[in-house]
């Protein structure tokens, strides 16, 4: 079957509708937790977006909608960074190291709005 010049401009036109119905929730960057002293270096946030991505993975939530792999200028070098949604920013929080300082104060914070008050 072929596809048409027309048919696939649509398609195309399409997809990138889609796409940026999908990223109007990626409102934070995995950076600013390093940027915040949550993460020690890019290793360990890589690590923790790792473990969030497979949080969402393991439960069938949509990546596109969640985290997003983006390119940044920082200090005249290209790096990698991830735009997320909030769920995906605060499952990032759960999974980065929780010997940090401000990363145990952020979990210990999540735990008390979702525990009813006593």
């Amino acid at each position: 079957m072929l596809a048409t010049f027309e048919q696939l401009h649509q398609s195309n036109l399409i997809n990138s509708f889609l796409d940026s119905l999908a990223e109007r929730n990626l409102k934070y960057y995995a950076s600013d937790l390093l940027e915040k002293h949550g993460c020690k270096n890019h290793e360990e946030l890589d690590q923790a977006v790792k473990r969030a991505t497979e949080v969402c993975s393991c439960m069938h939530l949509p990546l596109n909608e969640n985290i997003k792999a983006v390119y940044r200028s920082q200090n005249g070098q290209v790096v990698q960074d991830w735009r997320m949604s909030p769920m995906a920013y605060m499952l990032l929080v759960i999974n980065a190291d929780s010997r940090n300082q401000l990363v145990a104060q952020m979990q210990v914070e999540l735990v008390k709005r979702v525990l009813p008050e006593e």
